[in-house]
């Protein structure tokens, strides 16, 4: 190691209650360096930032100049320099500085990558950030919890349809409520579902500015927050909120569902409610010819059902207008539906633990013309946040005055950086970026229907072949 980056941050309390000033900092890194023999390639200083998030000027450009591998190792006065968080700076040492062959070095603790002992910690740093992961999803959920035991709204973002969110408690939407009550009355006196849709819709979707659709009344009749209750993780808790719908009129309700629903189920000799409508339908190929798989269904002695799924150019080769591997028969095997779905969700779930994955996976895609001027005016700005950080450094600026006027700046690259977002992906990307960084479901908790959504949501492909299951993502 020959070459080394120095990054040094400070916050104005820090700087007030520990003495750690950016000048102490550099001092002693560069005397360091001088020891080691090292050369400085330069210095990445975020003046009045906080370590609780990477949102800071200087360790972007970190990032972005290890990336491009123009030094071999980044020095730090202090562990705590880098981030606060366990989770950032174990992103950091693995995902950006290891993956380019960047060394990690913290004067204060002697942590160094470079060796055995350094290796080691990653590892250490690795199981605290799982154990820091693990303990805010598990407050998160204590929260929701007692939220919900509370009787208090549990999704106040986009409120049921028959209510509003009102200073945190839900109220009655009067026209909406008249649907409801009608809604649970019709279907009581032996109107169906699939009736009851039409005949909204018919009326103009009332109530809703798009058509209702089977699955919609279907979730509302299923929904106890009309009787005055509020559902969470399958419990059910009273409700703050005045019910639109009889506690009694639900549970009739609830009875009917059953009953219909089992009756449904005789006639079609269909386990499931949804003929041929599995979690991977449409999605699932052969790896080795690139056929669809289909579901194959035996019964076995006890009366119970074996689900597969088999290449269709298996038995025979595929003829028509769509022919698979230049017509000759596949010799794949078959492949147990629940391991398949259950390999989905697993994939799903690590996805959840760790959303930084989401943009590995879309590091090599390409940028469309038009985020160019979008990529100039944000490194404008960063070169603006620079020159305020080296006036600080020049004593020619206070760190409140380089607060004060980096604050519009940082303001204009988020909302830049957005956009540039937003211009590089598809609705259906933006779709499943949003669902991974924003959605804390337990993916398998969730209902099949809702699960075959998630997976309808996030999966544009899975190719299968004895070796190994490759799913293709919609980002």
């Amino acid at each position: 190691m020959n070459k080394v980056a120095i990054y040094v941050r400070v916050s104005t309390l820090e700087q007030a209650e520990h003495g750690y000033s950016i000048d102490e900092q550099i001092a002693k890194l560069e005397k360091y360096c001088d020891i080691k023999d090292w050369v400085v390639y330069d210095k990445y200083i975020d003046p009045g930032y906080s370590g609780s998030n990477l949102e800071r000027p200087a360790i972007k450009r970190l990032v972005n100049d290890s990336k491009s591998k123009r030094f071999n190792g980044v020095l730090v006065y202090k562990l705590d320099r880098i981030s606060r968080s366990q989770r950032d700076t174990l992103y950091l040492i693995e995902e950006v500085f290891n993956k380019n062959e960047v060394s990690f070095i913290s004067l204060n603790e002697n942590f160094d990558t470079s060796t055995t002992f350094g290796k080691a910690m990653i590892g250490v740093l690795s199981v605290f950030s799982q154990l820091e992961r693990e303990q805010i999803t598990e407050r998160m959920q204590m929260g929701k919890v007692g939220r919900a035991k509370a009787g208090k709204a549990m999704n106040w973002s986009r409120p049921v349809f028959g209510y509003e969110y009102v200073n945190g408690e839900y109220e009655v939407n009067e026209f909406e409520a008249k649907i409801i009550k009608r809604m649970f009355e019709d279907y009581m006196a032996g109107i169906s579902i699939t009736k009851l849709r039409d005949k909204m819709n018919e009326e103009g979707h009332i109530g809703k500015e798009i058509p209702w659709t089977y699955r919609t009344i279907r979730q509302t009749l299923d929904n106890p927050i009309h009787a005055g209750f509020i559902r969470f993780k399958g419990e059910i808790y009273p409700g703050n909120h005045e019910p639109i719908i009889s506690k009694e009129l639900y549970d009739n309700v609830q009875e009917e569902l059953e009953i219909r629903q089992k009756k449904t189920y005789e006639q079609n000799n269909n386990p499931r409610p949804f003929q041929s409508k599995y979690m991977l339908s449409g999605r699932i190929r052969c790896g080795y010819c690139g056929a669809p798989l289909t579901i194959q269904i035996s019964k076995l002695k006890d009366g119970s059902r074996r689900y597969r799924y088999t290449c269709k150019n298996r038995n025979k080769a595929k003829t028509g207008p769509t022919i698979y591997n230049d017509g000759k028969k596949c010799e794949s095997g078959s492949y147990f539906l629940k391991d398949l779905e259950a390999h989905a969700l697993n994939q799903i779930e690590k996805l959840q633990l760790n959303p930084k994955l989401v943009e590995e996976m879309r590091q090599d895609r390409k940028e469309v013309d038009h985020t160019e001027d979008y990529q100039k005016r944000i490194v404008q700005l960063n070169k603006k946040i620079e020159k305020l950080s080296n006036l600080y450094m020049s004593d020619m600026l206070t760190i409140e005055e380089v607060q004060d006027k980096s604050k519009p700046i940082k303001k204009e690259i988020k909302s830049l950086e957005a956009k540039l977002h937003d211009a590089k992906s598809s609705n259906i990307e933006n779709k499943a970026i949003k669902w991974v960084h924003e959605s804390h479901v337990n993916v398998k908790e969730e209902p099949y229907d809702k699960q075959k959504e998630i997976v309808n949501t996030l999966i544009d492909k899975v190719s299968v072949t004895a070796e190994q299951i490759k799913i293709s993502w919609n980002f």
